[in-house]
């Protein structure tokens, strides 16, 4: 009988040992998946790769901001924002360590400051928005940032807009003031804190599309870096509240999952094109609503629900329109951050 059942087994044994062979791996099957996922990957289209790539980011910021909302009950705003930038400076100080001060090296100074500026009023502004209103309320408004771009390039960029994408963007601004509620009662002033964030936003986004054209991407974020860390740094300080250990992992989180989220955005940029990543944006916004029921308690309101789409939806298509114009141009579509 055992050698009946051991005869039986070594035949089963030659038989995966054949399959590895046809698949160049007699060793682990595992190996062999490795292999073949490998070479799937490699050869996917490139707007699939991207889309990966994408909603993988709002994966890890959607959990980053969940974290920073946890958090924003228990610890100064200001001390998790400063924490979470040192722990960005770190994981990126390999980058900046590379070309040594090269980084810090600017024809724009002033320039590169003001972007800071706008970076750390778009941060305070929009999470502590996060911390007061629903997150599928935060982020919906967050969208309007395209809208905000589209009237500051005509301004500032002296671009021309044509009148589809002005009629989008009013139509986008209509679902803002839909979400941020005027009437009887008084603005909410936490939405419109949101909508603060989101023009700060803009700002960044405006100022990083004039300094691309002379300044290297590790000294914008060096200069960012520097202004966000020395301007949250006192503040941070002044009302510090020494963290549990169980804090410190969630402001270790925070950092590191932000930081991660932010390269997976860039490389989906790097792989895809825009156009064809703009409409995943709307996954970010479901993944804030079911964070917000499922971890929060947040149900959706009225006015967030109407709002929203429309803000949504008039954003898709700004820069959806956007991404396709710059491709006909034969243009690289600069993400908006």
């Amino acid at each position: 009988m055992f050698h009946a059942a051991g005869s039986r087994a070594a035949e089963a044994l030659g038989e995966v040992a054949a399959v590895h062979a046809e698949i160049g791996d007699t060793t682990l099957p595992a190996a062999a998946w490795r292999s073949r996922v490998s070479g799937w990957w490699r050869e996917a289209p490139h707007n699939l790769r991207g889309s990966v790539y994408m909603i993988a980011a709002f994966v890890f910021l959607s959990a980053m901001v969940a974290a920073v909302k946890a958090l924003g009950t228990r610890l100064p705003l200001a001390e998790v924002l400063v924490i979470r930038q040192v722990i960005i400076a770190l994981l990126l100080a390999p980058l900046f360590l590379r070309g040594g001060m090269a980084a810090f090296r600017t024809r724009h100074p002033g320039l590169q400051i003001l972007r800071g500026l706008f970076a750390l009023g778009a941060m305070f502004a929009g999470f502590t928005a996060v911390l007061h209103i629903p997150l599928a309320e935060a982020t919906a408004i967050s969208f309007s940032q395209a809208l905000f771009v589209t009237v500051a390039a005509v301004i500032v960029l002296k671009e021309k807009v044509g009148p589809r994408r002005w009629l989008a963007t009013a139509i986008g601004f209509v679902g803002v003031l839909i979400m941020v509620r005027p009437g009887g009662h008084g603005l909410d002033a936490y939405a419109l804190l949101a909508v603060l964030g989101a023009l700060f936003s803009c700002g960044i986004t405006i100022t990083v599309r004039v300094l691309a054209d002379s300044e290297r991407t590790e000294s914008i974020m060096a200069y960012q870096s520097l202004v966000l860390f020395m301007a949250l740094s006192y503040p941070a300080w002044s009302a510090w509240i020494w963290p549990t250990p169980d804090e410190w992992l969630l402001l270790g989180f925070i950092g590191t999952v932000g930081t991660v989220g932010q390269w997976l955005i860039t490389r989906a940029y790097q792989i895809g094109d825009a156009a064809a990543l703009a409409p995943l944006d709307f996954v970010r916004l479901l993944m804030a609503t079911a964070i917000g029921y499922l971890v929060f308690a947040e149900t959706l309101t009225l006015s967030t629900l109407i709002g929203g789409t429309i803000v949504v939806a008039a954003t898709l298509y700004t820069v959806r329109h956007n991404a396709r114009r710059v491709a006909r141009a034969g243009l690289v579509a600069e993400p908006a951050t």
